[in-house]
Parts: C-alpha cells; sequence; structure tokens
C-alpha cells in the first residue's frame, strides 16, 4: 500500500477512534493505545536510482591482455551490443506510533490545546529486492546477446554503488525528514482541529 493510501487510512482511523474515546474519562490512554496499533506510518519517500550499460569491450577501455584481445575481436564483427538498465531503491521516512505513550497526548480544556509529542522521524530503505529494469536493448549483426550473468554482474555492481551512495546521503535524509515531519503536522493538525481543540505538534527528536 503506497504512503498516499495508508495515510488516507490513517486520517479515517484518527477520526473514528476519537469520537468513541473523547467520553471516556482518560482518552489520552486510549488514544495512544489505538494509535500504537497502528504501529509504523510511512510520510515520504525518495528514490535513489543507478543507470547501467552493458556493451561489447572497447580497445580503449581495456585493461588486462584478455580484454584487449576481446576488444580487437569486437572490433572485427558486424553490429552494435548494447543494453542500458536502470536500479532502483527507495528511502522511506516514518514515525512509529507502538512508541507513543498517554504521557505523549494531552487536551487542555481550560486552553483547549491538543499536545501531542511525536516520535522522531526514522529513514530506511525499502526491504523488497531491487529489480534491473532493461531500458534499452540492441544487438545487430554477428554480435552475441547479453548474458544472465552479465546483468547479474551489473546488478551487483550498481548495488553496491547505491548502498555507498545511501550512506553519505545525510543532506538529503534531513530534507526526506522534514518532508515526513511538515506532513505529519499538517495531517494531526486537521485532525485535530476538526476534534474541536487546537494542535500543538511537536516530536521528540
Amino acid at each position: 500500500m503506497n504512503t498516499k493510501h495508508l495515510l488516507i487510512l490513517f486520517t479515517t482511523l484518527l477520526l473514528t477512534l476519537f469520537s468513541s474515546c473523547k467520553e471516556k474519562a482518560d482518552p489520552e490512554t486510549e488514544i495512544a493505545r489505538r494509535l500504537r496499533d497502528v504501529s509504523r506510518l510511512e510520510l515520504a519517500q525518495m528514490t535513489i536510482g543507478k543507470v547501467g550499460m552493458i556493451s561489447d569491450h572497447k580497445y580503449e577501455d581495456a585493461k588486462s591482455l584478455e580484454d584487449k584481445t576481446k576488444a580487437m575481436l569486437n572490433a572485427m564483427k558486424i553490429g552494435n551490443r548494447i543494453g542500458v538498465y536502470s536500479y532502483d531503491t527507495y528511502l522511506i521516512a516514518y514515525i512509529d506510533l507502538s512508541e507513543l505513550s498517554a504521557d505523549d497526548i494531552e487536551f487542555d480544556p481550560n486552553t483547549n490545546v491538543a499536545h501531542v509529542n511525536l516520535p522522531s522521524v526514522k529513514i530506511i530503505t525499502d526491504g523488497r529486492e531491487p529489480e534491473l529494469h532493461e531500458v534499452h536493448y540492441r544487438v545487430t549483426g554477428f554480435r552475441s546477446s547479453i548474458k544472465p550473468e552479465e546483468r547479474a554482474k551489473l546488478k551487483a555492481q550498481m548495488a553496491a554503488e547505491v548502498k555507498k551512495e545511501v550512506a553519505g546521503y545525510e543532506g538529503s535524509k534531513e530534507l526526506l525528514r522534514d518532508e515526513a515531519r511538515k506532513k505529519a503536522v499538517s495531517w494531526f493538525n486537521g485532525i485535530i482541529e476538526s476534534w474541536g481543540y487546537i494542535p500543538n505538534i511537536t516530536f521528540k527528536d
């Protein structure tokens, strides 16, 4: 389920649970308990993509004697051999509502303010195995087709590059956290205002 659909369901849940909890003596405890059941609320996502190419060796790019020999033979063949592939992984910003307690929610009847102290925004990579997607494929003349082991080698290379890039994306991660915080504040503000309270949303960062 994507982030947009999850947030719509989450909004519906909050609207219905408050209507059932507001008459209770301790609505903070009940609301915190029900929010903990939601667990992970995904708020923002970033795609990190790489593009790689498979083609026959060129003599100027060959490093070993074997590669230079292959490049010389390839130069004699008629046709073209090229495959272009994309490799995408995703960073997801979320808050873990299972960390909420009744102390993080307070309804002040004197000021009509609802204080909610949300868990800090966390970032993870999508747990799904990224796929190698073919963008362009052209093999003509006497050139051989691109083999599965060549694709596997390219995928491993691109995965290593993406992993290295993700580790160094601190600036981008902070932008993603900011986007997630803004979205969480906007969502909770709208819901709390619909309850008739003035929202005050903070984070445990």
